[in-house]
């Protein structure tokens, strides 16, 4: 089974970073995703090529996820075929691990529904976006719940340990201190 990495323009690389190493580490194989074939470039400018889309990727080959952040989320709030994915993986009861602002895409398909979780947006966003369940939101850098994991940005190192520490992969999480 593989993790798979969604890559989408700008992108944040750094939350990324410490999870592909604990995957690396843990001998756990990964698959990059895009929401189509086309080089992605990151926030700080790192150009990525995906290795399949969301529509061909193997979904039986899948048993999890991660969702980076992205500076600007503009560009994907109507990005209905990236909300049908991750509903589809969440289906499937995937590990699914979101950060920084890529709990918006959760939302946005549903499947935060009954969870706790935390964003890295602003408040009055997660209020006025009306797409949150306010009364599961927690104030906190980490949150798991279930199958599901969200984090703040700033958060990234122990975000990467406690999807690592899900999926079962035998690491070093004092490499990363």
């Amino acid at each position: 089974m593989k993790t798979g990495i969604l890559l989408y323009d700008r992108f944040s690389e750094y939350e990324l970073s410490v999870v592909l190493s604990v995957l690396t580490q843990g001998n756990k194989e990964k698959v990059f995703i895009g929401l189509n074939s086309s080089p992605v470039k990151g926030e700080a400018g790192l150009t990525c090529i995906p290795e399949t889309t969301i529509d061909q990727v193997d979904l039986s080959e899948i048993d999890s996820i991660v969702l980076p952040g992205v500076d600007d989320f503009r560009h994907l709030v109507e990005a209905e075929e990236l909300f049908t994915f991750v509903r589809k993986v969440a289906e499937q009861n995937a590990i699914i691990a979101a950060i920084s602002s890529a709990p918006i895409v959760l939302a946005k398909a549903g499947v935060l529904s009954g969870h706790n979780y935390t964003v890295g947006v602003s408040l009055e966003f997660l209020s006025e976006s009306g797409i949150f369940e306010a009364g599961n939101y927690i104030d906190g850098p980490l949150v798991q719940d279930r199958n599901i994991i969200t984090a703040r940005g700033s958060y990234f190192v122990g975000f990467a340990v406690a999807f690592g520490r899900k999926l079962g992969l035998e690491f070093n999480p004092n490499w990363y201190k």
